[in-house]
């Protein structure tokens, strides 16, 4: 199994590191993990993982974030170069 790349999308820092650490713990690790406090950084990471041709494989999204939230982010990621599956977590 190749490990994945995850992006971490919560405006909580203490929610991110909590999703790290579960990650990290797990067999295998993720081969990347990035993180994003919002769905602005998110896109940015996003577009710039695809440009680099390391596409993030999966998103975790909160859904309630201030100004875009995780609901709204993910109806724009279709939209997106390799888009990432995406699984909400809140």
């Amino acid at each position: 199994m190749t490990p994945m790349r995850v992006l971490i999308v919560d405006d909580e820092a203490l929610a991110r590191n909590r999703m790290r650490r579960l990650l990290v713990e797990r067999s295998p690790a993720p081969s990347a993990i990035h993180e994003a406090a919002n769905a602005a950084e998110a896109l940015r990471a996003i577009g710039s993982a695809a440009s680099m041709g390391a596409p993030f494989d999966v998103a975790l999204l909160d859904i309630h974030m201030p100004g875009q939230t995780g609901m709204e982010l993910a109806q724009i990621l279709p939209s997106q170069p390799n888009p990432p599956a995406v699984v909400f977590v809140t």
